[in-house]
């Protein structure tokens, strides 16, 4: 009974050494300064201050990766979270988007923050101080608001 125990965590032990061998691909590309929300909006330091702490890891090409990223099992579950992320909201191509666009992105940020769905549930703990305050929510979501509807922001098509 010793030998098969022995055997299998040997086993366990091979397939996750195995698996670490296979290195995630983040699909990072080269963040060009001109295309990024902070060149395009001209957000004030507080409001650029809360984004990167608080969506840029997920939500930019911008992001570190964390230490975790590059073992597995969590550098897949990862993976697939910022590819995720960065498909419904990506400020590293921000000026792609149409000046409606990026009004009903950001409008949309400020309500998924005001319900405390971003950042995710699972993220916070493993990065304390990422959740925003409610003070900087609120000053985000003012921010927001306050930009003109139907013209064209800086940077902006």
């Amino acid at each position: 009974m010793r030998r098969i125990i022995w055997i299998t965590g040997a086993l366990l032990v091979l397939i996750l050494l195995i698996m670490q061998s296979r290195r995630p691909d983040y699909d990072l590309p080269r963040v060009e300064a001109a295309s990024t929300f902070d060149a395009s909006m001209h957000p004030n330091s507080q409001i650029r201050s809360t984004l990167h702490q608080s969506c840029y890891s997920c939500h930019s090409a911008q992001g570190e990766i964390p230490w975790y990223g590059g073992v597995w099992p969590t550098s897949h579950l990862l993976q697939k979270d910022i590819r995720r992320a960065r498909a419904r909201l990506d400020f590293s191509s921000w000026n792609n988007l149409s000046p409606e666009m990026s009004r009903i992105r950001l409008m949309s940020a400020c309500q998924m923050m005001k319900e405390s769905k971003m950042p995710l549930w699972y993220y916070r703990p493993l990065h304390p101080g990422s959740a925003p305050s409610p003070e900087q929510v609120d000053a985000f979501c003012a921010w927001a608001a306050s930009l003109p509807v139907g013209t064209q922001i800086a940077g902006l098509r």
